[in-house]
């Protein structure tokens, strides 16, 4: 069990490539719904990648009025 994970949810086309990666595994309970997770202790945590996947995860999840209301605030 990792204590502290990232989970998010990755576009398919990138599922190959991220179980290649021994950095990220499939967690519990959301691994089936193809969600993948990344441990957060590692000392060598890019915090730019979990930035990058927490906005692509949210992207692909949240109603699109929200999504707008983001690109919104980004070019503010």
């Amino acid at each position: 069990m990792v204590p502290s994970a990232f989970i998010f949810t990755p576009d398919a086309v990138d599922l190959p490539a991220l179980d290649e990666d021994p950095r990220f595994f499939v967690p519990a309970y959301y691994g089936p719904y193809g969600g993948r997770a990344i441990d957060l202790a590692d000392p060598d945590v890019d915090w730019a990648e979990i930035a990058e996947l927490a906005d692509a995860s949210y992207r692909r999840v949240a109603p699109k009025r929200l999504v707008a209301e983001l690109d919104a605030r980004g070019r503010a």
